[in-house]
């Protein structure tokens, strides 16, 4: 199962990316100061990669009882050892004996929000080995 991101989200990530570029483009054309320039082009850039990442691996998946959380470094939780998930207004936190993953609902398209909710109040959750 795959967690997507809003479709607004990614929009405005790609056309911020194509906008700086743009913008760097006409700095350079133009003859603008030097430092300028390449700062544009560099935030262009890095907002293009971080609009291809996500639009390609999305927030979150599921698969073989493995939680993932796609970023940079991703986090990952087995199924099988959540010891607790806890639902806040914006976001849900879920723990492990090792680990703790927070995933923000604002950033979740509307139908992969509804199956994450089901999924989570679903699961079982290990409470062997927990502290009272």
């Amino acid at each position: 199962m795959i967690i997507y991101f809003k479709k607004k989200r990614l929009n405005f990530r790609l056309f911020n990316g194509i906008a700086s570029l743009v913008m760097g483009l006409i700095s350079l054309l133009s003859d603008f100061q030097f430092f300028f320039v390449y700062a544009w082009l560099i935030l262009g850039l890095l907002e293009i990669g971080t609009w291809y990442y996500q639009n390609k691996f999305q927030y979150l998946q599921i698969e073989n009882n493995v939680l993932t959380k796609n970023s940079l470094f991703p986090k990952s939780i087995e199924i099988s050892e959540i010891t607790a998930i806890r639902k806040y207004r914006n976001s849900f936190l879920i723990e492990s004996k090792e680990k703790n993953i927070k995933i923000y609902k604002d950033v979740i398209s509307t139908a992969s929000l509804y199956q994450l909710t089901d999924l989570l109040n679903e699961i079982q959750v290990n409470n062997s080995g927990a502290s009272s």
